[in-house]
């Protein structure tokens, strides 16, 4: 089921193109739509289209939880990647600063190349730090409102930069969006705008699994931020719900994942801003899950 959000939030995302500075010798692509909304009942995404006057190229964002990371997607015939290459610089131009990482490359239905950036942090730390902070809706809003670019600056055969225009009122929508997931998942958003400690497990998460259920074969569906696991906390620390965004593994694989974390995962719960427990998510990847080599 699809969900909605008011049009004047939508408004806001129609944000006007900025031009790239005097000089710059990369590819230029600048806004060939409004940033267009898909939203259901476990991911939030927003899309535009861009276009240099020659090729045009889609950029997403996907976020499936209140967090200051988020899936970047790229599809479009616009830029060559080096046949060797692994990883992409990446800038949030002009202050969001410069990261490298890899990428996953595949092929659309109608023969787009399609480039799964992986998730890409919207300033402050990332969501694996130990233990991790709550997330800084503020924070992100004021690290977006200094980057209106993307600009691929190594990894491809000629530098490209999109002209994103302000995100700030994109990332608006997307806070929105994932505010509203937590109601549909029976949650109180309004408390974890002002909470004072997230889900921390209580136990070694390496050994809520058998050995075996990621097979090696397995390994290669994991990238990109696939097959997120979120587990639904009680106020006690208990999972009560096991789900899977972006399913990359076979149906039986999450329901052996699922099984063991419901049976054996332990949690300290979050605390809402007087200290007091609440209900809230927790969401890892299932790598982070497996024993160790030659653990039982």
């Amino acid at each position: 089921m699809k969900r909605s959000l008011a049009a004047a939030s939508m408004l806001a995302v129609c944000s006007s193109a900025v031009h790239a500075a005097d000089g710059d010798t990369a590819r230029t692509f600048k806004p060939a739509s409004a940033w267009q909304a898909d939203f259901g009942d476990d991911y939030c995404r927003l899309a535009r289209s861009f276009s240099d006057g020659k090729d045009t190229l889609s950029l997403a964002f996907e976020r499936v939880q209140p967090s200051n990371s988020l899936r970047m997607i790229v599809v479009g015939s616009g830029f060559k990647v080096f046949r060797s290459a692994d990883k992409l610089t990446l800038a949030l131009a002009p202050s969001g600063g410069e990261r490298s990482q890899p990428f996953w490359r595949s092929e659309t239905s109608d023969g787009q190349q399609y480039f799964n950036l992986g998730e890409v942090l919207m300033g402050g730390p990332p969501a694996a730090a130990a233990p991790p902070p709550p997330y800084d809706r503020a924070a992100e809003q004021d690290f977006a409102k200094g980057v209106t670019a993307l600009a691929i600056t190594a990894g491809l055969t000629e530098p490209v930069r999109i002209e994103t225009g302000a995100l700030k009122p994109p990332l608006s929508v997307l806070q929105q969006c994932t505010d509203d997931l937590l109601t549909v998942w029976g949650l109180d958003a309004e408390k974890h705008k002002s909470m004072s400690r997230t889900v921390q497990p209580a136990s070694d998460v390496s050994k809520w699994l058998a050995t075996g259920i990621i097979g090696f074969s397995d390994f290669g569906k994991l990238g990109g931020a696939a097959n997120q696991i979120r587990i639904i906390v009680g106020a006690d620390g208990k999972p009560t719900s096991c789900a899977v965004h972006w399913a990359s593994l076979e149906q039986k694989t999450n329901d052996a994942i699922c099984k063991g974390v419901m049976e054996k995962g332990s949690f300290i719960p979050a605390l809402d801003a007087a200290g007091q427990p609440m209900a809230s998510l927790w969401t890892v990847p299932p790598s982070a899950l497996m024993p160790p080599f030659g653990g039982t």
